[in-house]
């Protein structure tokens, strides 16, 4: 690690320092460098100790992903019954083919940020879009179901006034970033809140009914809620658009985890044992919800003495366990219980710390990212946390061990991410494979992404091959996308629908006239058949006659 590297460069120069000098090589160092390089060379044995927790093997990641396929296999089997891995169904047959036109709207709520964006596309143009951002109150995540969805619907309906659109009733994407047991496309029961939402009378309920009956409430819109999707389905619906219709995995590392991909329909036996709607594609994206991985103790191999604390005090203990390992939610909470022991132990900040430093929550996963985009040596982003957490006389060597800690905690993260999506490409097996992904996690921290490209390539099977892209906004936008998808493939649908009709008139037609050439070929037939026997009656008769007559 590099701290480690720093302090045995220090180390050693004062080592061969003293090589030259009279005093014993047991005698205390006296100078001040000698004192810092004997302090720091001790704490670092200390802090690998405590560290050693965070440090995984693949062979156990390797572990972990086999457990994750299975859980997977039994979760388009049989979902939450037998398996920690949702695997919910989305509705979403298709990527976008760029032929997908008009205004479109998309509602992304996700962890504390609501957005509203409006969407302009146009085949073969540049898509256009406008878009507002709030915060979510704590009233309102915290509050009754009620009150958070009118916030909601209140944001959606001034956005659409303050651009004179309330009365073209748009089609809404409304990307919602919880676990649903989703029965079509825009239907969909709220399994339980993450990422610290805890609204009352929600879980249980019809989310996209929650939204229309505050839209109701308003009364100030018309709009056509079309389709609910899960962020990570908007991750990978966005990426593709800009790919050509191309992408594999969508994956979320922000402050929480996700991934979604195309999965065929004759696997999802759950998924669609329950669906509302008729589903007659070929694929669908699939919501894996992975986050609830290890929620039965299949990943207790993996958790750390910190990690139980973070589980213990949460909002939802024993849930989400994936989540709680990998995303930013609990990531610098991580931090904070590693510092808060290793200055108990004495070997930071002198045994001292502060009272900040021993409050839950006190130390946010940005913090991890500021401090690892110091330049070594200048420790700037660090100096000014170590201010704001109230922790004075800092020395050198704690600012190198708390950088340590940042690394060896996020590594942890980013190799636990690498794991999980290796899995997922291991399944879908596709050459070339495109992974997307966004969240602030993933997007702010200087080497999540090197660490993730590093890892898959050493646990992902041999043959394949895979490139990541970075994508922004991906659950607004492709919340907007998804909603011209569904529109564009209602137009398709109503298109195929209307020449199967003029096919089947025509077929009809042809038969009409078919059976009428028939009837006329058999009346034909039937009045020279006729005729034959007229004609034989009248020679048998004839010929009895003349036969009468020369008798006579």
């Amino acid at each position: 690690m590099l701290g480690i590297i720093e302090l045995g460069i220090q180390y050693r120069t004062w080592r061969s320092k003293a090589a030259k000098g009279k005093k014993s090589p047991r005698s205390a160092p006296s100078t001040p460098l000698a004192k810092m390089a004997k302090q720091l060379n001790e704490e670092s044995i200390s802090l690998e100790s405590v560290m050693a927790e965070f440090k995984l093997s693949n062979t156990t990641l390797r572990r972990m992903m086999s457990h994750m396929s299975d859980n997977m296999d039994r979760g388009l089997e049989s979902g939450l019954e037998r398996s920690t891995i949702a695997m919910l169904p989305s509705f979403v047959p298709e990527l976008p083919n760029g032929k997908e036109r008009g205004k479109f709207v998309a509602m992304d709520l996700g962890g504390t940020n609501l957005r509203v964006m409006l969407m302009e596309l146009e085949p073969g143009e540049p898509m256009r879009t406008k878009q507002f951002n709030t915060r979510m109150p704590n009233a309102a995540m915290h509050g009754t179901g009620e009150k958070l969805f009118d916030y909601i619907a209140k944001a959606l309906c001034d956005f659409l006034i303050e651009r004179e659109l309330a009365e073209e009733c748009l089609p809404v994407g409304f990307t919602f970033s919880y676990p649903c047991d989703q029965t079509g496309l825009r239907s969909a029961t709220l399994l339980r809140w993450t990422k610290g939402v805890t609204a009352t009378g929600c879980v249980g309920e019809d989310v996209v009914q929650l939204l229309e009956d505050a839209i109701k409430r308003d009364g100030r819109v018309k709009v056509n809620i079309v389709a609910l999707i899960n962020d990570t389905v908007g991750t990978m619906v966005a990426a593709a658009y800009e790919a050509d219709g191309h992408c594999d995995i969508g994956v979320i590392i922000g402050t929480g985890t996700n991934a979604s991909y195309m999965e065929s329909s004759k696997k999802i036996v759950h998924g669609l044992a329950n669906a509302t709607e008729e589903y007659n594609h070929k694929t669908m994206i699939i919501d894996t919800e992975w986050g609830g991985f290890g929620d039965n103790g299949e990943a207790d191999y993996i958790f750390t003495r910190y990690d139980k604390i973070v589980d213990s005090k949460s909002d939802h203990p024993g849930v989400n366990s994936l989540d709680k390992l990998i995303a930013g939610m609990c990531m610098g909470e991580l931090v904070r219980l590693v510092l808060e022991r290793l200055c108990e132990n004495k070997v930071l900040f002198n045994g001292i710390g502060s009272k900040m430093l021993r409050t839950r929550n006190t130390f946010p996963t940005k913090y991890i990212s500021e401090i690892l985009h110091d330049d070594c040596g200048v420790y700037s982003n660090t100096r000014q946390i170590m201010d704001e957490l109230g922790i004075e006389g800092a020395t050198f060597s704690d600012m190198l061990l708390l950088r340590e800690v940042c690394v060896v905690v996020s590594r942890r993260s980013a190799n636990l991410a690498a794991a999980a999506i290796a899995c997922v490409l291991n399944r879908v097996r596709r050459p070339n494979m495109l992974v997307a992904i966004d969240g602030s996690t993933y997007k702010y921290h200087p080497f999540f992404n090197h660490w993730v490209c590093e890892k898959i390539r050493e646990l992902l099977d041999p043959g394949l091959d895979f490139k990541i892209v970075q994508t922004g906004d991906g659950s607004g936008r492709g919340a907007a996308l998804i909603a011209a998808i569904v529109s564009r493939v209602k137009r398709e649908e109503e298109k195929r629908l209307r020449d199967l009709e003029i096919q089947r008139q025509k077929a009809a037609e042809a038969e009409e006239k078919r059976l009428l050439e028939i009837e006329a070929e058999k009346e034909e037939a039937e009045e020279r058949a006729r005729k034959i026997s007229e004609m034989m009656r009248y020679q048998i008769e004839r010929g009895a006659e003349e036969s009468h007559q020369r008798f006579e």
